[in-house]
């Protein structure tokens, strides 16, 4: 059932099938999106950059041609990862048994493509499942029912994918931004982590979410960053030409952004950087990619870049070198940095320009959920602060108690006078920023009738007075706001 193959002079070819009086026509030799000319005509091709391996012999033959047709006519339009993505929708047909006409051969794909749409699985897969499939009927390709389309495929509707869209703002264990608690968490393991103590792979690794956290930049313009992108200006100030993403047409992806980084994350590519030139055989080339793979031969680092398999497997290894619990990705690292600049006010063509969005409708979601963040603030207290629930370390005491005299704390309230809500028992110098701190430090002494509820409630008001309700989520990221209004809500429960 192998297809006859001719390959014209035109440099197109032609494949006729013997169940069939039709035939695909395609161009064996196409550009890609990333400007690869690929070649049609083996057993196989390898996309670029990325290294990806499209074998077709893993293609059923009856479906090889229509695989290659399809390929040479999507590399133009879609990105790699997703041809990839697509041939092995392509891959999975599979023809166990003999034909007798091209009916038979028509019911039987129908019949596979049917049950993937019935299944409890992704709605990306049938999606692409259906495009192709209209495309090839559009194309009038043999064994493609035009009808199977029309009458089934087009008219099926099976959703997106629960919680799509809704985890930019929305709290989505492992899938929105970072939760308060997890930023916390996730900053104070960064500022400890040692680069010294870091294999390469795990250096590359927190690399790679440094730049995610600074930038919010996607995971293919982090593959793609070389070292001559990373510059220092004048007066010590670094930065990053950040390469273009999902722009239209590939010279506009080829462009790049000029973003100011950390000295930090400055830092920590100039250590990579070194340990890479430790190595014997490395050579120094601004063209190397900062993020490169160990060649198999040598086990050296060189010109390669990632591929996003292996992208991934490094995330996963600096995620468990810090022994971080909870998932963090550059996809969540970028909806942290945009939910952010949004609760900051900042105008959506900067934030359109910063997160490199072609287009301004899915910020303007974001905009529109703004307001709903800051008004469940008080709901987000009850569930983010939950790691702050034993923030207290102080105790409480009747008035007439106090270990130190003369270390009394005032704190204002809605009347707009002071109040004595408790002492300190520490002789030392205070460094921290009372009286708001105060509830986070192991030396309150916090009186039992004073209305530490009052004093709460007065920073909440200020803090909104002055920064407006569209900046509620930034109160949330202060950990002495929190175990004050955690302290308040136990104090009243009786539970301190």
């Amino acid at each position: 059932m192998k297809p006859n193959v001719v390959l014209s002079h035109e440099q197109i070819t032609t494949a006729t099938f013997d169940y069939s009086d039709k035939e695909i026509v395609y161009d064996p030799y196409p550009i890609t999106q990333s400007g690869q000319h690929l070649d049609l005509t083996g057993d196989d091709c390898r996309l670029l950059p990325e290294r990806i391996l499209i074998n077709f012999k893993l293609v059923d033959p009856l479906i090889i041609e229509h695989a290659k047709a399809w390929i040479s006519f999507a590399c133009k339009k879609y990105a790699n990862e997703t041809i990839y993505n697509q041939f092995l929708l392509l891959r999975a047909f599979h023809f166990n048994k003999a034909f007798k006409n091209e009916d038979e051969i028509n019911d039987h794909i129908d019949e596979q493509v049917r049950d993937v749409m019935t299944q409890s699985r992704s709605a990306n897969p049938k999606s692409m499942l259906r495009i192709i499939y209209g495309w090839f009927v559009e194309e009038d390709f043999p064994f493609f029912d035009e009808d199977f389309f029309d009458l089934y495929l087009d008219t099926l509707r099976f959703g997106s994918d629960e919680g799509k869209g809704k985890d930019v703002l929305m709290v989505l264990p492992n899938r929105g931004p970072l939760m308060l608690k997890e930023q916390r968490i996730f900053r104070e393991k960064l500022s400890k982590v040692k680069l010294n103590e870091l294999s390469i792979e795990e250096h590359q690794g927190l690399v790679a979410l440094k730049i995610g956290q600074v930038l919010g930049a996607r995971n293919i313009q982090v593959i793609r960053l070389q070292f001559k992108h990373v510059m220092m200006e004048e007066g010590n100030a670094p930065f990053i030409f950040l390469p273009r993403a999902k722009q239209r047409g590939f010279k506009n992806n080829n462009t790049y952004k000029k973003r100011p980084i950390t000295l930090t994350l400055y830092k920590m590519i100039q250590d990579l950087k070194k340990r890479y030139l430790e190595k014997e055989n490395y050579t120094e080339n601004p063209e190397h990619f900062i993020l490169c793979p160990a060649t198999k031969e040598t086990h050296n680092y060189g010109s390669l870049r990632l591929r996003p398999v292996t992208f991934y497997q490094r995330i996963k290894a600096i995620n468990k070198k810090l022994s971080i619990t909870f998932k963090v990705t550059n996809r969540r690292l970028r909806k942290t940095f945009c939910t952010q600049l949004i609760a900051k006010g900042t105008p959506l063509k900067v934030v359109a320009e910063l997160m490199d969005h072609s287009d301004l409708q899915q910020l303007e979601v974001y905009y529109r959920h703004t307001h709903h963040v800051a008004r469940k603030l008080g709901d987000i207290l009850n569930t983010e602060a939950s790691d702050i629930l034993d923030a207290f370390k102080g105790k409480v005491i009747a008035s007439d108690q106090a270990s130190q005299s003369g270390q009394q704390i005032f704190a204002p309230t809605k009347d707009q006078s002071l109040h004595l809500i408790g002492s300190c028992g520490s002789i030392l110098p205070c460094g921290l920023n009372p009286p708001l701190s105060c509830y986070g430090c192991q030396s309150l002494e916090a009186f039992d009738d004073a209305d530490h509820k009052g004093v709460v409630e007065l920073f909440v008001e200020e803090t909104k007075s002055t920064f407006g309700e569209s900046h509620a989520i930034e109160i949330l990221k202060h950990k002495d706001f929190l175990a004050a209004s955690q302290f308040v809500q136990k104090f009243e429960r009786g539970e301190i």
